[in-house]
């Protein structure tokens, strides 16, 4: 594939029906086709400008992870191998990278712009290299990113680490695919400033360590490719058939490409190698990372905003993404709580549900799985004495009144139900149990009755054991302890009062209220235990739960306590920077001072140097007058004497 914009169609919505998702040698090439595309795509991407062989880089620092926020983290000079020529060809179509301030862009990430062929957008792509945060921390951090926010529960958006958040996981192939990638089916949201509403999207997230081939390598000595590690992400805009768009929402899109990939340095020889001779620790690597996006948030936003926002929202992420991932000292598997990250998302979808239908949360998965039906057995009319009523109480077998049945959970309901069908092979009559185990789903054969027992047909028979197993059936899950024991003893009291007659001489009446009682007894037992077996499980789960809040708690807590010593760091750098200002302004004001009195003194010397001079002028003005007074004095004395001869 030569063409950009071919490759770019790779990323273009698609349906989940249209989509193979079950490993059967067709998913497979699906995803090789789009990594293959993907590749392309990043290789297409030029590299920052200003950039040096990774043959001569040296590493910046000596510790793997050193960078706790975005500030710490260096950007590296190292540029990595040239890639195939056909994608290094593709280059040119980008341009020149957009220009912004050393502020803006700290970290000198690389920005482009290329035109749409298909009237969608603009696409933009970003280019960095950088240390301070090794290969495997951020390639944890990259696939920790969605699931880590599906713990998250709140408005929209909330818990997103750079703008989106996930709302639940629709779709997941747990292992990766024949060894291509994996597959996972994300419903995310964002929130957007008022009075814009909330905005959905559906994305088709594949992802894979082995998206680079040979034409992404850089060659050896002996003349082999060494392919660096790797970790890419594609994202395409999916539509779902459980996941349709949400009333308060409106149903955006967006394609991307990302990859990370390490630039190993001095690369002469294999990274295995390296490690070994101990010439560089490949977490010291600089780390390359390379996106590829285009976005529609639809709901009549002017493309013209997108574009224009799209470049400062790119440069934003790569903060927001880096202080979040540096502040972590060990990133979380992304599995590591996966059983809430499945809970939250089981809510999230009854809460939809419950949008979609006006239906209440969690009615759908609280609904009762259908009972066994009451067994119809043939009996006679009863008198009408003797009609109960299912919504009344049901007389018990020894008068006492028993409670209506009451609902009972999923799960519970279907245990007693079990026990009703182990009780009614054990004891029931052999039609009632056959027909009690055909509705219950069970085919156990019942037991070997005996001969009194198989003898006892008669219609009071038939009527008090269908009666008694349309009790059972209908029994509550968990009786009252109370009651339990009240209906054990009165077991107990009528059991004692029969079994102290001889059988032979029991009416058959009363035959089968000696086995409906020990029936009786039995269930209970079996009842109590599964209570208490219940019991146990709430209890784990509450503990279970106790240590996810306590593990919830201590992660709020590191955090707060990360951000207060961030704070105080922020405020002892600023505490510093004002003491240095007031020094600094203490020492001009002595400078100015100081130039003050120099000047005064040179002022007051040079005007003492004035006057001196004024009065040399004036002496030498009246010597001069001096001497000719005396000249001419001596001329008058002169013809004086003349006049005198």
């Amino acid at each position: 594939m030569a063409d950009l914009h071919e490759a770019l169609k790779k990323l273009s919505p698609t349906t989940w029906t249209s989509t193979p998702h079950d490993n059967n040698g067709e998913l497979p090439t699906y995803l090789t086709d789009i990594f293959t595309a993907a590749e392309l795509l990043v290789n297409s991407v030029p590299p920052p400008p200003n950039g040096n062989s990774f043959a001569t880089a040296q590493p910046q620092f000596t510790t793997p992870n050193s960078a706790k926020s975005s500030k710490d983290v260096h950007s590296s000079s190292a540029r990595p191998a040239p890639p195939d020529a056909a994608h290094a060809a593709l280059q040119k179509q980008w341009g020149k990278p957009m220009k912004y301030s050393q502020k803006d862009n700290p970290l000198n990430v690389a920005l482009y712009k290329t035109a749409g062929h298909d009237r969608h957008g603009a696409w933009f792509a970003r280019h960095q290299v950088m240390e301070g945060i090794s290969f495997g921390k951020f390639e944890k951090a990259l696939k920790r990113e969605f699931p880590e926010t599906l713990l998250v529960q709140g408005q929209p958006g909330a818990g997103a680490k750079r703008g989106l958040s996930a709302d639940r996981r629709v779709e997941r192939i747990d292992a990766d695919v024949d060894g291509v990638g994996r597959m996972e089916v994300y419903q995310l949201s964002a929130q957007m400033p008022p009075p814009v509403s909330p905005r959905d999207f559906l994305t088709l997230l594949l992802s894979t360590d082995k998206g680079l081939t040979e034409k992404s390598g850089a060659e050896l000595d002996s003349g082999k490719k060494h392919v660096p590690r790797s970790y890419m992400v594609v994202s395409r805009p999916l539509d779902h058939p459980d996941a349709p768009p949400r009333s308060s929402f409106v149903r955006g899109q967006y394609e991307s490409v990302e990859l990370i990939r390490e630039i190993p340095l001095h690369v002469s020889k294999s990274t295995a190698d390296l490690s070994k001779d101990g010439e560089v620790d490949p977490e010291l690597n600089p780390v390359e990372w390379i996106m590829i996006t285009r976005s529609d948030p639809a709901g009549g936003v002017p493309r013209f905003l997108v574009d224009r926002g799209t470049p400062g929202a790119m440069l934003t992420d790569v903060t927001k993404f880096l202080d979040w991932a540096c502040a972590y000292e060990q990133v979380p598997d992304q599995d590591e709580d996966l059983e809430l990250q499945l809970t939250n998302s089981a809510k999230m979808t009854e809460e939809m549900y419950a949008q979609q239908t006006g239906v209440a949360a969690g009615e759908r998965t609280a609904a009762k799985p259908t009972e066994a039906p009451t067994p119809q057995v043939q009996e006679p009319a009863p008198q009408p004495s003797e009609e109960t009523p299912r919504e009344t109480p049901t007389p018990a077998v020894d008068g006492a009144p028993q409670p209506a049945p009451q609902p009972t959970e999923p799960g519970m309901l279907s245990n007693v139900m079990q026990s009703v069908g182990a009780g009614a092979t054990s004891y029931a009559p052999a039609p009632v149990a056959s027909f009690v185990n055909r509705q219950l789903g069970t085919d156990t054969p019942s037991q070997d009755l005996s001969d009194d027992d198989t003898s006892s047909t008669s219609s009071v028979d038939s009527f008090l054991s269908a009666r008694e197993m349309r009790r059972l059936s209908t029994a509550p899950e968990a009786p009252p302890r109370a009651s339990t024991e009240n209906l054990s003893m009165r077991s107990v009291t009528s059991s004692t009062s029969l079994s102290n007659r001889d059988k032979k001489s029991m009416t058959p009446y009363e035959k089968d209220l000696h086995r409906l009682t020990q029936q009786r007894e039995k269930l209970d037992q079996k009842l109590a235990k599964k209570r208490e077996a219940e019991e146990e499980k709430l209890k784990s789960s509450a503990q279970k739960e106790q240590s996810e809040q306590d593990k919830a708690r201590e992660r709020m807590e590191r955090e707060m306590r990360k951000t207060e010593d961030r704070h105080r760091k922020e405020i002892e750098k600023l505490e510093a920077k004002r003491s240095r200002r007031a020094q600094k302004a203490e020492e001009r004001k002595k400078k100015r001072e100081e130039g003050d009195k120099m000047s005064l003194v040179a002022r007051e010397r040079d005007e003492a140097r004035g006057q001196r001079d004024f009065l040399k002028r004036e002496n030498e003005l009246l010597r001069e007058q001096v001497e000719g007074l005396q000249r001419e004095n001596n001329a008058l004395a002169g013809r004086g004497e003349c006049w005198q001869e």
